[in-house]
């Protein structure tokens, strides 16, 4: 059977207890995003491990220098860093799930539908996973 078996939800509760001290509530909204068929895996935050910076926290990083251009250049450079930072973490965070499945199943299907019409991003991300060596094939 599958997850809604009684075997499959205890296997679902390892899951879950294991993605849940293992990640943050950040990385388990951005797998929320980028997973939404993996809600029942994903479970609902107890805790966080470990504390990273808010949005609000880099905020005057990115406001430091406004008003010139060089100032304006930096913001640019801020931002893009950022979102280049924030892109690999979600593929890290994603990689961390299919590796914490994978190890209390015996085998996961992942199927994508209209792959032929994914974006640069999502082809990003599945070359991330396909050539993460720690990911059983």
């Amino acid at each position: 059977g599958g997850l809604s078996s009684s075997r499959g939800s205890s296997i679902a509760a390892l899951i879950r207890d294991k993605i849940q001290n293992e990640f943050d509530a950040e990385d388990v909204e951005q797998l929320r995003r980028v997973l939404p068929g993996c809600a029942e895996l994903l479970g609902t935050r107890r805790h966080s491990l470990r504390c990273l910076p808010s949005k609000a926290d880099a905020a005057p990083l990115v406001r430091s220098g406004s008003g010139s251009k060089l100032g304006d250049v930096k913001r640019r450079m801020s931002l893009t860093l950022a979102g280049k930072e924030s892109i690999a973490q979600m593929h890290y965070a994603v990689r961390r799930f299919l590796k914490i499945v994978c190890s209390q199943l015996k085998g996961v299907v992942l199927f994508i539908d209209d792959l032929q019409w994914s974006d640069a991003a999502t082809l990003d991300l599945l070359k991330s996973i396909v050539l993460d060596g720690e990911i059983p094939s």
